[in-house]
């Protein structure tokens, strides 16, 4: 039976990860069919203060790695890697050391090139089995945009445009795990655009400060990025981490009419909603709100459950279980991780944008 170990307890490891962990484990010990063995071990040097709270008999939070090993065996355990970014490479290595093979790490899986291509021969080297955090590309809503776009109802695809907007002041204030907006709210789009678009050129890259009252904070208010896919769409990511409000959409404008797609905006609410307009009313289609035959859309508002990171690590943990988690995973994740250091590596010969700017 598989064990988890979740290294690095922010809000990343403990409030998301630890949490769809425990609840992951008791749906699929309620259907007869459990995916792995609690209690999860949860490693950070501030454990003793962190949120486990409440998880007593279900997570055990420990302060090193060594004292992690008297609970967890390599060789059944799956390791979920909650670091920041600068950090990953490192920690990667030493779990490696240790004979940890199953791993599943946050996004972005490195922090510059060259710690991505030392990542890709670690991984190679070591025989790691590595999946990437990828929740919004396997999510119901992402299938069922990947479904609309092959399907070709509404033509070809022309451009993606999307918004990841919301106020991340107390967390840019209180840690200094991300360096730059890029690393908060794009890698997720960028991978979804990615998947829906295909490979792609990255054409120009903004970030700008974020203002509290009297403080700023370098590079941590927004961030732009444009991209140029090979199949022709152009994509646009937008992320305003100062926003007062919380938005989560993609606009796909095809030859025929859009599709808007809303992600869940957080844990309290894991329905998706996707609406579909197509330029000619009389477009061919199932009623509104139904999907065909193939699992494509229909036109009309369609509002379904979809909670992508319970998906996801069920989907991880099975994939672990037969031998390939990270098979299809894994490629898609590294061409993430290159456009984003070209686009951090972009923005840093240009003149930042002023504070607030989107």
């Amino acid at each position: 039976m598989l064990q988890p170990l979740v290294v690095g307890l922010g809000r990343s490891g403990s409030g998301l990860h630890l949490n769809t962990l425990v609840r992951l484990a008791r749906r699929t010990a309620a259907t007869g069919d459990p995916l792995f063995a609690l209690p999860a071990v949860g490693c950070d040097p501030r454990a003793g203060a962190l949120r486990t709270v409440g998880m007593s008999d279900e997570v055990t939070a420990v302060t090193t790695l060594e004292q992690a090993l008297q609970h967890v065996d390599p060789a059944t355990a799956v390791v979920h890697v909650c670091t920041p970014p600068r950090l990953r490479y490192d920690l990667l290595a030493e779990l490696a050391g240790h004979g940890f093979r199953r791993m599943i790490v946050e996004k972005p899986l490195a922090a510059s090139a060259d710690e991505l291509d030392a990542l890709i021969r670690l991984r190679q080297e070591s025989g790691l089995d590595l999946v990437a955090v990828a929740h919004w590309t396997t999510s119901q809503l992402a299938g069922r945009m990947r479904r609309l776009v092959g399907g070709g109802r509404l033509g070809s695809l022309r451009r993606i445009t999307v918004d990841q907007h919301k106020p991340r002041f107390l967390r840019s204030l209180a840690t200094d795990g991300h360096p730059s907006a890029l690393d908060v709210e794009i890698p997720h789009s960028l991978a979804l655009a990615l998947d829906l678009a295909g490979p792609a050129e990255l054409r120009a890259a903004r970030w700008w400060d974020l203002r509290c009252e009297d403080r700023g904070l370098p590079r941590l208010g927004g961030a732009h990025v444009e991209l140029e896919h090979r199949s022709g769409v152009v994509t646009l990511l937008r992320s305003d981490l100062g926003a007062p409000v919380r938005q989560r959409s993609v606009v796909c404008e095809f030859e025929g009419g859009t599709a808007t797609a809303h992600f869940p905006l957080s844990e309290d609410d894991d329905h998706a909603q996707l609406v579909i307009a197509p330029f000619d009313r009389g477009t061919a289609a199932p009623p509104a709100g139904v999907l065909d035959a193939n699992g494509v859309p229909g036109v009309g508002h369609h509002v379904f459950r979809d909670d992508a990171l319970t998906d996801f690590l069920d989907g991880a943990y099975r994939g672990f279980a037969s031998g390939a988690a990270g098979v299809g995973n894994f490629p898609l994740a590294c061409a993430t991780a290159r456009l984003l250091c070209a686009a951090r590596e972009h923005c840093a010969v240009t003149p930042r944008a002023r504070a607030g700017s989107r």
